[in-house]
């Protein structure tokens, strides 16, 4: 199978995966928060927050070192797997001995049990980090997809019967060992690899070389992501955490499905590729294809938000709609955010990795606190701002590395940014202009569809040539199955 059609599986399953499991995770989410107080869905969130981030510490940037290696190696692989372990037990501890105190003091007391019990979650993920690896290096994306969604289904439905019974936090503690504990299970399977008794001193420092300045970009680039929330929860109290992270709930699941995929998927691709003008056409093909349907996604989320979440969590999470409107606001930025980090790493550059992800941590510091403490919905915004600031120094480190000038990158999405801007205003004019008294539920979808026939008249009639050009990406890249489907819509819009 050729590169462009292994990506484009790939891609499909992982979209797939993602849609299945985001699907799940949205309404147990919407279940639970229907039942938990803000305060109780704020407290598991800062706990959350440092599971996160340790998790990066404890991958240390090994599963993308094996992903990258010319060839698969035994001993390799071996290094990596006691390395991973390692880093999981000195992570537990850290968490278990430090940390958890330190969030008890300056946060909550009563956080600190539950970041205790939830450290469990890095042995788990040290187990199957480098297993994980193999999967994708081997674009055995069809299993990483089957284990999200069945240990998201599992752990979710457990989490729903604990919180009926009055289980409280606990209930959302459970659903996250008990998810990691299924994925961590059915990736040790479906790798069908175990570690021999050999360890490499070279292999080692030639990993811990590639992987320190990858992690620690990591580290900080998620850390910048966090910060915001970490802020509304030491500043605000965890109610207003909880009002915040129910206003960015549905946008990562919309990440999840719409730009994850591609990021997972594109750097074992460039991977494969030796030359720099190959990778670089291909990370500009993905960045123009990815834009074409997220960017009206997101533009659609910041117009829809406090419908929706009204609709969804109900009035009593209403200050999270603005939140949403927000934070969706910011997103599209992202889309070159993901791509050009794949590229950097795909061609060993973690160095410049980590330089991008201190500049956004430095942003992201600067407006949180000047923001935050002017509430939620001024972190939002401030959240928002960032995105657009930082994008900039993705799109010049770019340019350095695989001499694609910025004006270039910018003509790659410009078409599609201007479509949904367009599409934005639309659905806001008309949004003010339906009669008051309609109810949610159809308010919700008459703006969702003028939306959606919106951006498909603009991309048809204005930006034509786009659209042929994803359709005719797709075609290229999709299953045999899919590819009538794709040729009847290039016929109908008389772009063939």
């Amino acid at each position: 199978m050729s590169l462009k059609k292994s990506f484009g599986k790939s891609t499909l399953w992982m979209s797939a995966a993602a849609s299945g499991n985001s699907l799940i995770s949205f309404v147990i989410f919407i279940i639970l928060s229907r039942l938990l107080a803000p305060e109780e869905i704020g407290l598991v969130a800062f706990a959350l927050i440092v599971v996160e981030l340790g998790k990066i510490l404890v991958n240390a940037g090994l599963p993308q070192a094996i992903v990258r290696y010319p060839e698969w190696d035994e001993r390799y692989a071996a290094t990596c797997f006691y390395l991973n372990l390692l880093l999981a037990a000195l992570v537990t501890l850290l968490v278990f001995f430090i940390a958890a105190p330190v969030i008890a003091y300056y946060y909550d007391a009563r956080a600190e049990l539950l970041v205790q019990v939830l450290s469990i979650v890095f042995l788990l993920e040290g187990v199957k980090a480098v297993h994980e690896g193999k999967l994708k290096r081997e674009f055995n994306f069809r299993a990483i997809a089957l284990r999200t969604v069945v240990g998201s289904l599992f752990a979710g439905l457990v989490g729903v019967v604990l919180a009926f019974q009055s289980y409280g936090v606990w209930a959302l503690v459970w659903q996250q060992l008990l998810n990691q504990l299924v994925v961590t299970l059915v990736t040790l399977n479906s790798a069908r690899w175990l570690p021999g008794l050999q360890f490499s001193l070279a292999h080692a420092r030639a990993l811990l070389a590639f992987s320190t300045p990858l992690t620690l970009a990591q580290m900080i680039s998620n850390f910048a992501s966090k910060i915001y929330e970490m802020l509304v929860g030491l500043l605000l109290g965890p109610a207003a955490l909880g009002f915040f992270r129910v206003g960015g709930r549905a946008l990562f699941i919309l990440q999840e499905i719409v730009l994850k995929p591609f990021e997972q998927t594109l750097l074992p691709a460039l991977a494969r590729m030796s030359e720099r003008e190959q990778r670089a056409q291909g990370t500009l093909r993905v960045m123009r294809m990815s834009a074409y349907f997220t960017f009206p996604i997101f533009f659609g989320a910041a117009a829809l938000g406090p419908e929706f979440i009204q609709l969804a969590f109900t009035e009593k999470w209403a200050q999270s709609g603005q939140v949403m409107t927000l934070l969706a606001l910011g997103i599209a930025p992202l889309v070159i955010g993901y791509q050009v980090n794949a590229a950097l790493t795909a061609g060993g550059h973690s160095q410049r990795v980590m330089i991008l992800a201190s500049i956004t941590f430095a942003l992201n510091c600067l407006l949180g606190f000047l923001l935050v403490p002017y509430g939620i919905v001024a972190a939002a915004a401030g959240f928002a701002l960032r995105t657009y600031l930082s994008i900039f120094f993705n799109m010049y480190f770019f340019k350095q590395v695989f001499a694609v000038d910025i004006s270039r990158q910018l003509r790659t999405i410009a078409p599609t940014f201007a479509a949904s801007l367009m599409m934005l205003g639309i659905v806001l004019l008309a949004k003010y202009t339906l009669p008051g008294d309609l109810a949610l539920g159809v308010r919700l979808l008459l703006l969702a569809g003028l939306g959606a026939l919106s951006y498909v008249a603009l991309m048809s009639s204005i930006f034509r040539q786009e659209t042929k050009h994803f359709l005719g990406e797709s075609a290229a890249m999709a299953p045999a199955r899919a590819k009538p489907v794709i040729n009847y819509l290039q016929r109908l819009l008389r772009l063939v």
